[in-house]
């Protein structure tokens, strides 16, 4: 397909109400802790379903609550139906992609069909790119109309939204034809709805090694769903044990297609079984009859959010509550406070930073840039042994990095070569991205193929981290052009 290609011209002889048996992996090495966006999780624009019927092309969900009301209109095209199953796992995928990627202003995610999938946690051998292509094309083509219902947050109010889940489709192929492969290189768009709500910071932590380890797509789809209604979308810092929803008005939440009660509770039955099994649910519990009946959820320790003490902590230095919680989710409880004492340590020593938010953020982020001078100021025996302390906890910190990072190059140098190919694509497309074409991409694929790939990606480290993205852009573009 050409690089300026926009829509599908034919239709892709693949099932598309027939699921996908997808493998679910953990966490790939070197991924980093997941987010999700609060309006596309809470609103659950895919249906939690594996099948669908023929004709389920449309769906309308009208909601109505002491707060508010708003209406969730979705329409797709005939040949693919509306987005369910595995279109959960590639839209949440879509989303931490471009987290990762540094949140481009044009909201575009540069990726392989390879890396898609592994971010999704699907398998990712070759026979799934077909059902990968099938996903994109259904998200690219389904329409939604959003009443009054999706929160534009930092203006504190509630609006009416239109979009697709991918604005804009692109991708090369080998042949030519329109099914990806794995050379494919794609360009997704994201709407700008989306894009401007993720860098607004409109986003929850998602456990994504969790999710994966789940077995079946449904299951995966009503964690998500359930982990984004704890939060409370006008004040996502508050969350709740449990909630109770009419069961048929949950049967619309997750799209199910049944009316009838006892159809909708045999449909949830797996995924309950399983989340309560994993420990994210204590209990589901079921109350009156008929269409009347109320379906009541109790969240196990899994659903736990950070310890609020600590997010505490962080919001007295200047961090907004959401982006605490992020800081915790992302690196760690240990190295949170573990930096903390090395920020107070440091405001102790004398040093003066512009923004103190700012610089614990850097701190956290990248600690080899600070030392710690301040214990010669600190005479007191409890002040000495809180020094002490603190160097036991960097050294023990430093030695688990550098366990770490050793563990991460001896798991790289055990792949194949297809596998080692791939993570140097991820990493060229989050420290260049937005400067090489698709056409550059593919040829740096090629020069994979031809050198050894973690040589080039340990170059591709070592410069940019070092602030030579400019040269390192330069020498890769003259290697680039010899081939």
């Amino acid at each position: 397909m050409p690089e300026d290609a926009k829509q599908p011209r034919a239709k892709v002889k693949v099932p598309a109400r027939t699921p996908v048996q997808v493998k679910p992996q953990r966490a790939k090495l070197g991924q980093l802790k997941r987010f999700d966006e609060i309006n596309v999780s809470q609103l659950s624009l895919i249906s939690v379903q594996e099948r669908i019927p023929a004709d389920f092309r449309e769906w309308t969900v009208d909601h109505v609550d002491e707060l508010r009301r708003y209406r969730v209109v979705c329409q797709a095209l005939p040949e693919y139906g509306v987005p369910h199953g595995t279109d959960n796992d590639i839209s949440a995928a879509l989303i931490n992609l471009f987290i990762e990627q540094g949140l481009p202003d044009e909201g575009t995610v540069t990726a392989t069909p390879y890396l898609i999938l592994q971010a999704a946690g699907l398998d990712t051998s070759g026979r799934y790119y077909d059902a990968l292509g099938v996903s994109l094309k259904r998200l690219l083509t389904t329409n939604y109309f959003i009443s009054e219902g999706w929160r534009d947050h930092p203006q504190k109010r509630w609006t009416t939204a239109s979009f697709r889940y991918i604005d804009r489709l692109e991708y090369t192929t080998a042949s030519g034809e329109e099914q990806l492969d794995p050379t494919s290189i794609l360009k997704i768009h994201l709407p700008a709805e989306l894009v401007r709500s993720v860098r607004a910071g409109y986003i929850k932590a998602l456990d994504l090694a969790f999710m994966q380890s789940l077995k079946r797509p449904p299951t995966r789809a009503l964690y998500r769903l359930l982990d984004a209604r704890r939060v409370n979308p006008e004040d996502p810092s508050q969350r709740v044990s449990s909630f109770a929803v009419g069961l048929m008005d949950w049967a619309q939440a997750c799209k199910i297609v049944s009316d009838r009660p006892s159809l909708v509770e045999r449909a949830l039955k797996t995924a309950h079984d399983e989340l309560i099994e994993r420990g994210f649910l204590t209990a589901v519990n079921f109350h009156g009859r008929g269409q009347k009946k109320v379906i009541e959820y109790v969240f196990g320790k899994m659903a736990d959010p950070p310890d609020p003490q600590l997010v505490g902590r962080l919001t007295l230095i200047g961090l907004t509550r959401i982006r605490a919680q992020q800081m915790v989710q992302e690196y760690g409880q240990d190295a949170v406070e573990d930096t903390l004492d090395r920020f107070a340590a440091l405001l102790a020593g004398g040093y003066k930073p512009r923004s103190r938010a700012a610089f614990f953020v850097d701190l956290l982020k990248h600690p080899e840039k600070y030392q710690v001078d301040a214990e010669p100021l600190l005479t007191t025996p409890a002040a000495d042994q809180a020094a002490e302390k603190r160097k036991q906890r960097q050294a023990e910190l430093q030695k688990r990095e550098e366990q770490e990072q050793q563990s991460l190059e001896d798991s790289l140098q055990r792949l194949p070569v297809e596998e080692q190919v791939e993570e140097v694509m991820r990493v060229a497309m989050v420290m260049l991205r937005g400067e090489l074409k698709t056409s550059e991409f593919e040829a740096l694929r090629q020069l994979l193929h031809q050198e050894d790939p973690l040589a080039i990606r340990q170059w591709l480290l070592r410069g940019v981290s070092s602030g030579q993205r400019d040269a390192v852009l330069h020498d890769l573009r003259i290697r680039l052009n010899t081939l």
